[in-house]
């Protein structure tokens, strides 16, 4: 059961990590301002924002956003959830939900709704919102990346609304970690009967007044928004610009008051101009490299394990983003986190192995294999240039394919045999069913293990904290041995901004939380 008994923590401890399970109560922008912290406010003006990392394919519906710049602050700050995720914990704590509890089996989960919400066009919020928007999910057609994950779980008709402000989620199985799942960002509300590729309406901070993802958007202030007093922002314009290196330009030199991402080769000298100021997460997002399980040479787990131990991870991580950022073993999830499998730990380069791996799979000459690309996180081509020549001793040959960045997700990423990406972090039920689970819409490898699907429906089942983190560590292990996705480190997540900006929170989920940005 969750409540909102506790009010008292920060933005800070939230994006720490150091809340931990006091943060069961606590939900973003539920704190309102004191009034000290307002005098100190400047309200109103217009926050300009550039990105880099878009796609022409992406649209208005929170629920098939793909997690990239162009829509995760301008959905995300626009779309309510019922919880949200405090990273580095993974507890959950109210936003539409004020409270929620399991059955004994865990097999149903009850929902408690905020009472007095609208949504941007003044209609009240109710139970009938929160099943119409789950439904869009578990509508295949609609083409949700969450689909596999929710249908896997849960059926249209499981979803009841006794009233107004209670929603309850009959599950076909047990899920413990249901909650978390209802605070991803392809979870967010809107009106029962409303299509939001149309008419994207919310319940957050902000609303949408145009959509261009391959040109630039606005948000604007949304006069309904249930938390008294926010946003302090009138809006949001966002400009897309193609060059990482002209995007930072328009911050240091230009209008822009703050961007997306930045190439971290960038980072230092930044640092050093005191006009600005930079918002970072540590390990935001993890870089991976994935090669297709249904393609040879890949088709034998030889030449992925090969692959992966020819890699010399620090150095890779120096090259590609300045060693900003936390090596990891080919597993979704920092190190520091409590699912991480210990017996994995930190691989070191090992070329005799990776040669005799090659060898035994029948490709002693070595194989040569494409490799996609595009500029779509800081660091992500510097990485492939260096793993180009890393791995060439073992008698791994990349040739490297670029593409540009507004196409590579609509006509490379998930088509190619091999290529790059980028993933926010996330749970690792979440990341395991997104990434890795059979037949899942973003299953970049194509790796189709039944055990490991099991062992993800197992973690997912198991009440018990010490099992649970037992099966996934599990999971995780499997994954990074036998699986295509190669990732040798965790990012930093790193926005430049003007010293007049404040107030932006940088979270894994959001990108960027703006209800309490202002401009000094």
């Amino acid at each position: 059961m969750a409540t909102e008994d506790k009010r008292a923590l920060t933005r800070e401890q939230f994006l720490r990590g150091t809340a931990g399970l006091a943060a069961a109560g606590t939900g973003i922008g539920l704190i309102v301002p004191s009034a000290s912290a307002r005098s100190e406010v400047k309200k109103g003006g217009t926050l300009k924002f550039v990105y880099t990392d878009t796609s022409a394919a992406e649209t208005t519906d929170p629920t098939v956003q793909t997690g990239i710049a162009v829509s995760q602050p301008a959905l995300n700050n626009t779309y309510d959830r019922l919880t949200y995720i405090v990273p580095g914990t993974w507890q959950v704590t109210p936003r539409l939900a004020v409270s929620w509890h399991a059955s004994a089996d865990g097999k149903t989960w009850t929902f408690n709704l905020r009472k007095g919400v609208k949504f941007h066009d003044g209609r009240p919020f109710t139970s009938h919102d929160v099943a119409w928007s789950f439904r869009h999910i578990l509508d295949k057609k609609n083409g949700s990346s969450a689909y596999a994950e929710l249908s896997a779980e849960l059926d249209p008709s499981g979803i009841k609304t006794p009233d107004d402000h209670t929603v309850v989620f009959h599950l076909k199985k047990p899920d413990a970690q249901f909650p978390i799942f209802c605070g991803t960002y392809q979870t967010g509300i809107y009106p029962s009967g409303v299509d939001p590729k149309k008419n994207p309406i919310g319940t957050g901070p902000f609303m949408i007044k145009s959509w261009h993802p391959t040109l630039g958007w606005q948000i604007v202030r949304n006069p309904h928004y249930w938390v008294p007093g926010l946003p302090y922002l009138d809006a949001v314009q966002a400009v897309y610009i193609s060059d990482p290196t002209t995007k930072v330009q328009a911050v240091t030199s230009g209008d822009a008051d703050i961007s997306d991402r930045i190439p971290l080769t960038m980072v230092s000298s930044l640092q050093k101009n005191k006009a600005l100021k930079l918002f970072t997460l540590p390990g935001a997002v993890f870089i991976d490299y994935s090669t297709d399980h249904t393609q040879a040479p890949w088709t034998d787990v030889r030449v992925q394990q090969a692959f992966k131990i020819a890699v010399d991870r620090k150095a890779l991580m120096q090259a590609a983003i300045q060693g900003h950022g936390i090596l990891t073993g080919d597993v979704p999830e920092l190190p520091s986190d409590p699912f991480y499998p210990p017996k994995r730990g930190i691989p070191k380069q090992n070329i005799q192995q990776a040669k005799q791996l090659l060898s035994a799979a029948g490709h002693s000459q070595g194989i040569q294999f494409t490799l996609t690309t595009a500029n779509t996180y800081p660091g992500t081509v510097e990485m492939v240039t260096a793993l180009k020549s890393i791995v060439a001793p073992a008698g791994i040959d990349i040739n490297i394919n670029q593409v540009p960045t507004d196409t590579f997700w609509s006509n490379n990423w998930l088509h190619d045999p091999a290529f790059t990406s980028y993933w926010n972090h996330r749970p690792p039920k979440e990341v395991l069913n997104l990434l890795y689970r059979s037949g899942a819409v973003w299953n970049e490898g194509k790796f189709e293990s039944p055990a490991l699907d099991k062992l993800i429906d197992a973690g997912a089942a198991t009440v018990n904290a010490a099992k649970q983190r037992a099966i996934f560590r599990q999971a995780l292990y499997m994954v990074a041995t036998q699986s295509g996705v190669g990732i040798s480190f965790h990012v930093n997540g790193t926005h430049v901004a003007k010293k007049r900006v404040n107030g932006v929170v940088v979270d894994p989920q959001i990108m960027l939380i703006l209800d309490k940005a202002w401009i000094g």
